[in-house]
């Protein structure tokens, strides 16, 4: 993907800045489990949603991943206005609570009609490897508020599977200290310098 990192930071938090786009906007749109979300600070926050729709107004992938898809929100955002993906691949962990991938998949629908596959289960399953190999992808989007370990497993696992140049965007670093800390660990041991974005939770960007 033809994309600096650093040239980034300027351009997207001054359009994160502006609060011109509320996440009511964006998520008005979209399919929810419980109504009563769209009434929580969150659903409106113009730091949380809003940031994936104006990073697909700045970069090209032409193909992406999302681990912790859920109900696809944050790549649904994403893909409304970035229109150069051509390929899809969504990863999410079993969950206790009732979860169906149909209503992620009807989000993401909604505005993307490439090549799209969801996988339910462990990211060191055969099956998923069997997904995410050979090809090479141009970014992926980490969004699973977890432990220590399993956010630096996550990083080190899609890393081999990361294209030339490709970024990997972390959620929770801010929010969430086990996120934080992993997330920097893993670019300290890949010598990398991260984009930080003072979003609702704390986004980081790190290229390849």
């Amino acid at each position: 993907m033809d994309c600096e990192l650093k040239e980034l930071f300027g351009p997207l938090n001054k359009k994160l800045n502006s609060g011109l786009l509320s996440g009511r906007v964006l998520l008005d749109r979209m399919r929810l489990l419980d109504e009563t979300s769209r009434k929580s600070a969150a659903y409106a926050d113009h730091r949380y949603v809003p940031f994936y729709y104006y990073l697909g107004e700045l970069i090209q992938p032409e193909s992406m991943i999302e681990v912790g898809f859920y109900l696809g929100l944050l790549s649904a955002a994403f893909l409304r206005s970035c229109k150069t993906v051509e390929r899809y691949l969504a990863f999410q962990e079993p969950r206790e609570q009732y979860y169906s991938p149909r209503i992620g998949k009807a989000n993401v629908r909604d505005v993307y009609r490439g090549p799209f596959d969801i996988y339910i289960g462990e990211v060191h399953d055969d099956e998923f490897t069997v997904k995410i190999s050979p090809n090479s992808w141009d970014l992926i989007i980490l969004n699973d508020e977890t432990g220590y370990d399993k956010h630096l497993l996550y990083l080190d696992f899609v890393w081999p599977y990361l294209s030339e140049n490709g970024l990997i965007v972390s959620e929770y670093i801010t929010r969430h200290e086990p996120a934080k800390e992993a997330f920097f660990a893993f670019c300290a041991g890949k010598n990398r310098e991260p984009l930080v974005f003072d979003t609702r939770y704390g986004t980081g960007i790190v290229q390849k």
